[in-house]
C-alpha cells in the first residue's frame, strides 16, 4: 500500500476534525434533534394565522374579480305580472265599445343590459380593488417574515438556555468536588466552619439555578409549540451533545450576510401594505368621485308581452335603447364618501411616512449595536481564559491554606459569568442579526 505524503494527512486531520457548521451544515441535521430549518418549515406550514391571512387574499381576489364581470354585458331574464281594474276604453258605436286592452297584462323575456360610459368610476374602483389585493399578499409576506423572527428567537433561546444549562452543571460538578475537598480539610482540622458552609452555599444556590432553567427550557418548549401550532413539536428531541455555543455561532453566521445588506433598496413588506391600502383608498374615492357625472347603459330586450292593444293575443316585442342617469341631489352622500375615503389614504400615508423612519432609526441601530457586541466577544473570551486561570490559582491557594473558601467561591461565579457572557453576547448578535432578516422580509 503507497505511503500517503504529509499534505495528503495533514488534509484528511482537518476534514475529519473541522466542525459542521464551517462546510454550510446545520449542526443536529443528520440526528434525531430538531433543526432551525427544521422549525421554520413547520412553524410557516402549520401557522394558522397565515393560512387565515391566506384566506383573505382569496376573498379580496374574488371580490376583485367580481368586479370585471361589469365590463362585459349582462344577460338576464325578466318578467312581469299585473292587474288593471280599468281598461282605456271608447265608443265605436252605439251599444259597441272598443277596449285598449285586457285587465290582465304580462311581459316576460330575456334583457341585456351594458354600462357605456361612467366616467371611469369603475376603472378606479377595480384599481383600489387589485390595490386591496397587492396590500393583502403584502400582509401574508409581513405575517411570515414575523413567524419565521417568532420560531428563530425561540429557538436560539431555548439554545442559551440549554447552554446555560451545561454551563451551570459543569459548575455544580466543580461544585460538589469542591464541597468534597473542603470537608475533608474541615474534618481534618484545617478548614473552618465558614469554609464548609460557604461551600454548601454555592452547591444549593447551583442546584436551585439548575432547577430554574430546567423550567424555563420547558417554558421555552411551549412558546416553540405556540408558534409552529404543531404537535410534532411536542415530540421532537431539541438537546443533544452538542455544544451549544456552537448552535448559536452556526445560526450567527447563517445570519451575518444581513449586516452588510443595503437596506436603502429593501421595501419592508408592512410598509408596501400600508402603501398599497393608500393608494387602494385613493382610488376608491376617486371612484366615488366619479359617481356625480351621468352613467350610460345600453340595454337590449325581446320579450313576450300581452295584450297587443286591442288585440287580445300575445305578441313579441324587441326593443334597444340607451339610459342616462345623474345624481342631482343626495345631501352630499357622495361627497362625504369620497372624503372619508381620502382621509383615510391621508392617514396611511403619513403613517408610512413614521413607519420608513422609525425603520431607519431602527436599523442603524441594530447594525451599531452588532459592530459594539462583536468587539466585546474578543474582549470576553480574554475575561474566560483569565477568571478561569484566577479560579484554579485561587482554589490551588485555598488548598495550601493561604486563602478562604469565601475568596474561591467569588473566583468560580465570576468564571462562570464570564463563560456565560460568552453565549449571552453571541446570543445577542444572532438576535440583532434575525431582527435584520425580519425586516428584510426574509
Amino acid at each position: 500500500m503507497p505511503k500517503l505524503n504529509h499534505m495528503k494527512i495533514l488534509a484528511i486531520i482537518y476534514i475529519i476534525s473541522t466542525p459542521l457548521h464551517v462546510f454550510g451544515m446545520e449542526p443536529d441535521s443528520k440526528n434525531n434533534v430538531l433543526t432551525l430549518n427544521d422549525l421554520e418549515a413547520v412553524a410557516l406550514n402549520q401557522s394558522l394565522d397565515i393560512k387565515s391571512k391566506e384566506y383573505e387574499v382569496i376573498a379580496t381576489q374574488e371580490k376583485s374579480h367580481s368586479l370585471t364581470s361589469n365590463y362585459i354585458p349582462k344577460l338576464s331574464l325578466e318578467g312581469s305580472y299585473k292587474y288593471l281594474s280599468e281598461i282605456p276604453e271608447i265608443n265605436m258605436a252605439p251599444g259597441r265599445v272598443l277596449k285598449f286592452g285586457d285587465n290582465i297584462n304580462y311581459s316576460i323575456g330575456p334583457t341585456l343590459t351594458m354600462t357605456l360610459f361612467d366616467f371611469g368610476a369603475k376603472s378606479q374602483l377595480q384599481k383600489s380593488l387589485n390595490m386591496n389585493v397587492s396590500a393583502k399578499k403584502n400582509e401574508v409576506n409581513n405575517l411570515k417574515s414575523n413567524v419565521l423572527f417568532k420560531s428563530r428567537l425561540h429557538y436560539i433561546n431555548l439554545a442559551l438556555l440549554l447552554e446555560k444549562r451545561v454551563l451551570i452543571a459543569n459548575s455544580l460538578k466543580v461544585a460538589h468536588k469542591q464541597l468534597k475537598d473542603v470537608s475533608s480539610k474541615q474534618r481534618f482540622g484545617s478548614g473552618s466552619r465558614l469554609d464548609l458552609l460557604t461551600a454548601q452555599k454555592e452547591v444549593h444556590e447551583l442546584e436551585s439555578l439548575l432547577k430554574e432553567t430546567s423550567f424555563n427550557i420547558e417554558a421555552e418548549k411551549s412558546e416553540l409549540y405556540k408558534v409552529s401550532s404543531s404537535q410534532k413539536i411536542k415530540e421532537i428531541n431539541f438537546e443533544s451533545d452538542q455544544n451549544y455555543l456552537e448552535k448559536l455561532e452556526f445560526i450567527k453566521n447563517r445570519f451575518i450576510n444581513y449586516k452588510s445588506r443595503n437596506y436603502i433598496t429593501i421595501e419592508n413588506a408592512r410598509i408596501k401594505s400600508l402603501k398599497d391600502q393608500s393608494e387602494s383608498l385613493e382610488n376608491h374615492a376617486s371612484s366615488i368621485s366619479k359617481q356625480r357625472y351621468p352613467k350610460v347603459n345600453l340595454f337590449v330586450k325581446s320579450s313576450l308581452d300581452y295584450p297587443n292593444g286591442p288585440d287580445l293575443t300575445p305578441f313579441n316585442q324587441n326593443a334597444v335603447g340607451i339610459t342616462l342617469s345623474m345624481p342631482i341631489f343626495d345631501g352630499g352622500e357622495l361627497s362625504h364618501s369620497a372624503g372619508e375615503k381620502q382621509n383615510q389614504a391621508l392617514a396611511l400615508s403619513h403613517q408610512v411616512l413614521n413607519e420608513e423612519r422609525n425603520l431607519n432609526e431602527s436599523i442603524q441601530l441594530l447594525l451599531k449595536r452588532i459592530d459594539n457586541l462583536t468587539e466585546q466577544n474578543e474582549i470576553i473570551q480574554k475575561k474566560i481564559i483569565e477568571s478561569n486561570e484566577i479560579s484554579k490559582l485561587l482554589y490551588k491557594s485555598y488548598l495550601e491554606g493561604h486563602t478562604t473558601f469565601i475568596e474561591v467561591e467569588r473566583a468560580n461565579v465570576k468564571s462562570r459569568e464570564a463563560q456565560l457572557n460568552l453565549s449571552t453576547n453571541v446570543y445577542q448578535i444572532t438576535f440583532n442579526l434575525i431582527q435584520l432578516a425580519n425586516i428584510a422580509g426574509e
